[in-house]
């Protein structure tokens, strides 16, 4: 049987079924961490900060020598390679597919959201039912640092989906309302009693299994949860859901039709239904907790039209993760699915506004006898009157500026606006998700869907050694993994070697091109920008910045703001400011062509052929 590790409850390993006993403190806390980033190694400076936090004693990478030394002679045994190597400057633990309980977790869910996309309700609710049972009565500890926490709330994030996902298979394969469902729904809504859908299922239940009064009383205590924590009623759904129950009618599985949306109500203009969602062809993995959160918020365009953002710096899969996400939640806009590509991404000229709007409306309706619109104004209301109290998802990725993006939505309907773009370009309340690199399992996980299993598994310190130097991009990923596929002479190994090279590695990540536009609109911060890719990496201040550049400390600081919003930069505390490797390489070659006069028609550094 070997090893098995389970963090989904109390830390518990075992060896041949039988409990090893693990130092409890930080040597738990040790193994915790690296189950979460298995496979890959773990820095000690990261470590120290997850299990001591800011202030790490003087004696603490002795301690974590101490630590890793209790665990390896838990963990290993005569016959096997060991489980706890000393890499690239920090700790590596090796697991096998199976023994880790969350790693098992994220697998079942995942394929169970995909069995039910892909209807088959049956094959999803085992695969739930198997993911949930993973999860001990008690919680998992308290996590020691920001890392472990985060993966522990995405854990977490992610048994909300899965408890949800399986009550509604459950209930559209026809349960009667059975106790065991209902339990699950009350244990549900004891922790999360703002999840409207929840309430909504459980109230189905008990409207199934003949308790019509404990279905109102349902639908009153979720009033008094959503008014007491965030001060407004129910929604429409959950409202309507209420008045069925009332009228002792029976909820089914195909939601009512809307009013006024019958077949003829359209018939002198019918507007057609657009499918222009593309199909993916990259893969994709990861972001299980974005995946969910956007979804939630396009459902959530049935109750009132919705904008939701998607913003990050080139590379982190803005467009893939907009893609997916769209799929996923078309069923909820049967009247069409628009995509347009708004040009952000790349150096050359967006469209205009006017061009834009107009393409939505040959998209809408084409054929039309009306002259074009001749203003921005007019398209956009033509627009809106052919989107009023329909369903329709407009994908608009690579967003440039709000300009692009703004008025479009009617008033009523339940139509939504996906944007994907470098910086945020909407405004109001419309949610926003900035999108980070890929954790380093995901990114792993990446790795392994472009590459292939076999050369991970062969070259694992090699694989480890690509994700970091792409830091963890996913189209960085893409690009340099691609050498993989041109013959059996190149392996990770070569490729690891490859990108170590500074002179080599923005070009193998292919991510120049993308950081170009980015550049062409820093406008005064140009300068600035360019003295920091010559500049040793590290923290970035305005002090820095302005002894680098010669500029005034006030005109640099408002400088490094421009590269934040620009996304080639991040804070990294007060006054401080991290740029990335990669972001620092195309600085430096752009800053190299400054002497010859060439930035001005610069494309893209790191462009070069492969």
């Amino acid at each position: 049987m070997g090893l098995s590790f389970e963090i989904l409850g109390p830390v518990q390993v075992r060896r041949d079924g039988q409990a090893v006993r693990v130092p409890a403190g930080r040597p738990t806390a040790l193994l915790v961490t690296l189950l979460l980033q298995a496979g890959l190694a773990v820095p000690v400076e990261r470590l120290r900060e997850e299990l001591w936090g800011g202030r790490p004693p003087t004696s603490a990478v002795a301690n974590l020598r101490s630590h890793a030394s209790q665990l390896r002679h838990l963990l290993d045994s005569p016959d096997d390679p060991p489980r706890l190597p000393a890499e690239h400057g920090g700790y590596l633990l090796r697991i096998e597919p199976g023994e880790l309980d969350a790693a098992e977790f994220e697998r079942l869910t995942t394929d169970g959201h995909a069995a039910r996309i892909s209807g088959e309700p049956e094959l999803a609710a085992t695969l739930l039912s198997r993911a949930l049972a993973l999860w001990s009565p008690t919680d998992p500890p308290p996590a020691y640092g920001p890392a472990t926490a985060a993966a522990f709330d995405r854990l977490r994030e992610r048994r909300v989906s899965a408890r949800e996902t399986y009550a509604a298979c459950r209930l559209d394969l026809g349960d009667p309302g059975t106790p065991a469902l209902q339990t699950l729904l009350r244990q549900h809504l004891a922790e999360h009693p703002l999840r409207e859908p929840a309430w909504a299922m459980l109230m189905t239940a008990l409207d199934r299994a003949g308790d019509q009064a404990g279905a109102v009383q349902t639908y009153r205590a979720a009033c008094r949860a959503l008014h007491g924590e965030l001060g407004v009623p129910p929604g429409p759904e959950l409202t309507e859901l209420y008045h069925s129950v009332r009228r002792h009618e029976r909820r089914t599985a195909i939601p009512p039709r809307r009013r006024g949306a019958s077949p003829t109500r359209h018939s002198s203009v019918a507007p057609r239904v657009p499918h222009e969602l593309p199909c993916p062809t990259a893969p994709f993995v990861g972001r299980r907790t974005e995946l969910a959160r956007l979804r939630q918020a396009l459902v959530d365009a049935r109750r009132q039209p919705v904008i939701v953002a998607i913003y990050g710096m080139a590379g982190t899969g803005k467009s893939a993760l907009a893609l997916r996400v769209a799929a996923a939640a078309l069923d909820a806009f049967p009247d069409g699915q628009l995509h347009l590509d708004l040009g952000g991404s790349v150096a050359d000229a967006a469209p205009p506004p006017l061009q834009i709007a107009t393409r939505v409306l040959r998209a809408l309706h084409p054929g039309t006898d009306e002259p074009e619109p001749t203003s921005v104004a007019e398209a956009r209301a033509r627009v809106r009157s052919l989107l009023f109290d329909r369903r329709v998802l407009l994908v608009l990725d690579n967003a440039a500026e709000a300009a692009q993006v703004d008025d479009l939505l009617p008033v009523r309907g339940g139509c939504a606006l996906l944007v994907t773009s470098r910086n945020p370009v909407t405004t109001g309340d419309a949610p926003k998700l900035r999108l980070d690199p890929l954790p380093t399992t995901d990114a792993l996980a990446l790795l392994r869907a472009t590459a292939g299993d076999r050369p991970v598994d062969a070259e694992p310190e090699a694989a480890s050694a690509v994700v970091n130097l792409c830091e963890r991009l996913p189209l960085a990923l893409r690009t340099a993994s691609a050498r993989l596929t041109e013959g059996s002479h190149w392996s990770l190994s070569r490729l690891a070697r490859l990108l170590r090279d500074e002179r080599y590695r923005l070009a193998e990540t292919g991510l120049g091109p993308r950081l170009s536009a980015s550049y062409r609109r820093l406008g005064s911060a140009a300068p600035v920008f360019l003295r920091l890719g010559r500049a040793h990496p590290g923290p970035v201040t305005a002090e820095l910045a302005a002894t680098l550049s010669g500029a005034l400390p006030e005109d640099a600081a408002r400088a490094l703001d421009r590269l934040v919003a620009a996304q080639l930069a991040e804070p990294a505390g007060p006054g401080r400011f991290h740029i990335g490797e990669l972001v620092r390489l195309y600085a430096a070659e752009l800053a190299a062509t400054e002497v010859s006069g060439d930035l001005a028609g610069h494309t893209g550094a790191g462009a070069s052929s492969r």
